[in-house]
């Protein structure tokens, strides 16, 4: 499974950089909705362990995914996450 499918990206380009649109996705609503996506996928991920330690599901499989969808995807983000960090100080150290 690629990285930007975990994440609920479309790849290429989005709807709002379509040709003929003019509303313009900017780098804070990219950052913002991959926030929000992996915010979803732990809610998800939560939702199933508690399902399958309450019993009202069985099925250890999908519970099992979706947490580790989720774990995936929050490594992701605080990677990325720390990444723009170390871009921000080396950014600072130039002026």
């Amino acid at each position: 499974m690629r990285i930007d499918q975990l994440i609920g990206f479309s790849g290429g380009i989005s709807p709002a950089q379509a040709p003929g649109n003019t509303q313009k996705t900017t780098f804070m609503d990219t950052l913002q909705r991959a926030f929000e996506s992996t915010n979803d996928m732990i809610t998800e991920a939560d939702k199933a362990a508690v399902d399958l330690s309450s019993g009202k599901t069985p099925n250890i499989h999908e519970a099992m995914l979706a947490m580790q969808k989720a774990d995936i995807t929050l490594r992701l983000m605080v990677s990325a996450t720390n990444k723009l960090i170390e871009g921000y100080n080396e950014l600072t150290r130039l002026r």
